[in-house]
């Protein structure tokens, strides 16, 4: 008996799949971009794979590796699970360990393998989270794990923004710049991050059992369900104990690919071609949206300082029409000039 399938909406994309996942329901009547079935539990690959890649977290064993095989990959979350995705990135088939919680599956599913999927799909996926500014577009936070990506969200969010996307941002080219795609409702947050939203109608429950993160969603958290255009992607650099609350530097475009290219998903890192492609669409990203350098100073008592600077600093930068003319911010707040690094 065929399990059901249902379809959903990440990312830009229509996803259908027999594992229940935490996206927005979509229309199955769309082309569907990647298909997900659930595999028997424990089962592994017949012949000992050939791994070509390793994600590691310091010296700790790989916490994900990669080998091809045959014309698709498999990825191994070390005693977790493994991941069987075709070579265009269309088709996942998930085989989790055995007794693997239900809801570690769906985050190794949304948070991890579906966004290295997607990025054979031609559009550029960033590890980075978003917030849609009314009147103003997409801001975006590029960095790595534990930089403050979903907590900047968080408090850009309880001010009046709205999420877009957490941890995986979907970008496609425009006349404009580039438009940010949402993802899914609500951010990952550890539980401190998310008392500071306040109770009153936030859904909070686990996202794995191997972590004391939670999934938050609703209350001050709202959603923007709709495309926005990205007004300025901030790599976040290491806070400091010392300095002004936060601090805004333009990156060159040189500097703004290099450190855009550390964080783009990417599932297979030596196919030539797949690569090419890759830079080429975070080179001209680079040249069309502002790149900046954001540091800021430790603790969460000056989140909502830095999240009011962020927001006024994206709003005096000019926009683009879409005819691709840069327009003036008019009666926003005035321009602060940045420097370049």
């Amino acid at each position: 008996m065929q399990a059901d399938r249902r379809a959903y909406r990440f990312c830009g994309h229509t996803i259908v799949s027999t594992i229940d996942l935490p996206l927005r329901p979509g229309a199955g009547s769309l082309e569907t971009a990647c298909t997900i079935e659930r595999g028997p539990s424990g089962e592994r690959a017949a012949a000992s794979p050939e791994w070509f890649h390793h994600w590691r977290f310091g010296r700790q064993p790989p916490w994900l590796s990669f080998a091809r095989i045959d014309d698709s990959y498999l990825l191994r979350f070390s005693s977790l699970a493994d991941f069987h995705v075709s070579g265009d990135g269309a088709f996942i088939r998930a085989c989790p360990s055995r007794g693997l919680p239900e809801d570690t599956l769906r985050h190794l599913l949304v948070d991890q393998v579906l966004p290295l999927a997607l990025s054979r799909r031609g559009r550029v996926l960033l590890h980075a989270s978003a917030v849609h500014l009314r009147a103003t577009g997409a801001v975006a936070f590029v960095g790595p794990a534990g930089r403050g990506k979903s907590t900047l969200a968080a408090a850009l969010g309880s001010r009046g923004g709205r999420i877009l996307c957490d941890d995986c941002l979907a970008l496609e080219p425009c006349a404009a710049g580039a438009q940010a795609f949402p993802a899914y409702p609500g951010l990952r947050l550890w539980p401190d991050a998310a008392s500071r939203l306040g109770p009153a109608g936030l859904r909070d429950e686990g996202v794995a059992h191997y972590t004391a993160k939670r999934r938050v969603s609703g209350g001050l958290l709202g959603f923007h369900p709709r495309p926005s255009p990205l007004r300025a992607l901030f790599l976040i650099s290491e806070r400091g104990a010392e300095g002004p609350t936060v601090s805004i530097r333009r990156c060159r475009a040189s500097a703004g690919l290099m450190g855009l290219v550390k964080y783009a998903y990417l599932l297979d890192i030596e196919d030539r071609e797949h690569l090419a492609r890759a830079f080429q669409a975070l080179a001209s990203l680079a040249m069309s949206v502002p790149v900046l350098r954001l540091r800021l100073r430790d603790g969460h008592s000056r989140l909502a300082d830095a999240a009011d600077a962020i927001a006024a600093y994206a709003r005096s930068l000019p926009r683009m029409d879409i005819g691709g003319r840069i327009s003036s911010p008019g009666d926003r707040t005035s321009r602060i000039a940045p420097r370049a690094s």
